[in-house]
């Protein structure tokens, strides 16, 4: 599923474009690896209630990148209302 709202251009993936995704309220659901630091999972998870932004923590940083396409991705911001509302769907 993520692979798709790839292709649909509905994702944000990399530190710096998640965290200004984040900051300027353009997602919808964030997703962590749960192999990413402690550290970096709370700084994320704080960002995300300050924000009131729902997250997850999923998978592993080397699956969130191959669902993409692309390298290891600690986290991974869905753009779209009706993808994130699937995402969470499933991931329940």
């Amino acid at each position: 599923m993520i692979g798709l709202c790839m292709k649909a251009g509905k994702v944000l993936s990399g530190n710096e474009q998640v965290e200004k995704g984040i900051r300027k309220g353009k997602g919808y659901l964030l997703i962590l690896a749960a192999d990413s630091s402690e550290q970096t999972k709370k700084d994320y998870v704080l960002a995300a209630e300050r924000h009131h932004l729902p997250y997850r923590i999923f998978g592993t940083k080397e699956m969130l990148g191959q669902a993409l396409g692309k390298g290891v991705r600690t986290a991974v911001l869905i753009t779209d209302r009706g993808f994130a509302r699937a995402m969470l769907t499933k991931l329940e």
